[in-house]
């Protein structure tokens, strides 16, 4: 394909906020340098930590976005910080924001992305974990409550469809709509077992037809997402004395001491994989959808937001609808889903477009037998 980059030392930068901070984010970070950045509409999960009524009649879940931007690890930092700053994302309840490292990443010259000031790489240890599960509609609640009861900052829901090689057999598709729920959170590495087998076990993901979940290294990141509600008259909510005694013990290990955790789960997890992830312009999704599944990708998910840049003419947004469309793959496979997907997106004349691939250590689904 002609006037195709391939990009080393870029990264995913991840932010979950609230509906009143987002403008003012985005923004920011376009003036820092960031282009690109896409939106999708999520919603919060939250603990109720009322009475009996505040139990059976919860507040309606908090509006949310999730925001992801490719960012050269050369203004990594710089963005982040400007992020940070903006949205107040230090603060308890504020949001979220966490950076992932990628494989590579391949686009197109007309594609947005943030021009690189320099060589630098992240290096940086992974210390954390973000764990997606993908579910059938309406099984996304249990889901987060399973992790926010496994000690995980509040999970965020976002929307979109997804099929796999059933959905090929005309007779099947007809039984099983591909509307999906997606569950995010983020954890430390030393809870992500746990988080990770609560998910499972409330979502019957090792049952056939259930979903897929996976979890991703995560090289640093602010987690201040809001997790319960209160009625209380106390002076601070339980995230903030919690927050409060981590400073005081000097970490988080605090939290588990006394306890027998149960994080074994009888199943057996698909390792090392790798998660190709295609940005297309959302009227052509569904053709790049279709030809990850041609190239015998097992399964296939899409999330929709808008590319929320402003415009150099009169500094108004430009929301363009777009499209993320996602697999999981084995190491082997990915070079051949790729170039298949390329030549269907050159086959259809997408000038804009983008490719990344992220490691995917752990995952899980039915394996049949």
């Amino acid at each position: 394909m002609k006037n195709l980059e391939i990009k080393n030392n870029v990264s995913l930068v991840n932010l979950i906020l609230p509906k009143d901070s987002l403008d003012k984010v985005s923004d920011e970070m376009q003036k820092a340098g960031a282009k690109g950045i896409f939106q999708v509409s999520a919603r919060g999960s939250i603990l109720n930590e009322g009475g009996f009524l505040a139990k059976m009649f919860p507040p309606p879940a908090p509006e949310q976005c999730l925001v992801q931007v490719l960012v050269p690890d050369s203004i990594k930092e710089q963005i982040s910080e400007v992020a940070v700053k903006a949205g107040r994302i230090d603060r308890v309840g504020s949001g979220a924001i966490f950076s992932i490292s990628c494989d590579d990443v391949r686009h197109s010259t007309q594609f947005p992305l943030a021009e690189s000031l320099g060589d630098s790489s992240s290096n940086g240890k992974a210390t954390m974990e973000a764990i997606c599960c993908i579910c059938e509609k309406g099984v996304a609640e249990d889901i987060a409550q399973a992790a926010l009861s496994a000690g995980a900052p509040g999970p965020t829901v976002t929307y979109g469809e997804g099929g796999g090689i059933r959905d090929k057999i005309p007779i099947l598709r007809m039984t099983k709509g591909p509307e999906k729920e997606f569950v995010w959170c983020v954890v430390d590495r030393a809870d992500s077992s746990e988080v990770f087998i609560n998910m499972a076990r409330a979502g019957r993901i090792t049952e056939p037809g259930r979903g897929f979940m996976y979890s991703i290294p995560v090289t640093e990141g602010i987690i201040n997402v809001s997790s319960t509600v209160t009625n209380s008259s106390h002076g601070a909510s339980m995230e903030q004395v919690i927050s409060a005694l981590d400073e005081i013990k000097g970490g988080k290990d605090w939290r588990t001491s006394g306890e027998s955790k149960s994080s074994t789960l009888n199943t057996t997890f698909l390792r090392d994989l790798v998660g190709l992830y295609c940005v297309v312009p959302r009227d052509h999704y569904s053709e790049v959808y279709d030809a990850i599944l041609d190239a015998g990708a097992p399964g296939v998910s899409t999330n929709f937001g808008v590319m929320a840049d402003k415009t150099g003419e009169g500094e108004e947004t430009c929301n363009e609808e777009w499209a993320l469309v996602y697999t999981s793959l084995s190491p082997s496979s990915v070079d051949k889903v790729t170039e298949s997907v390329i030549q269907k997106v050159d086959n259809l004349g997408i000038d804009s477009f983008a490719f990344y691939t992220l490691p995917i250590p752990r995952a899980l689904t039915y394996l049949g037998g």
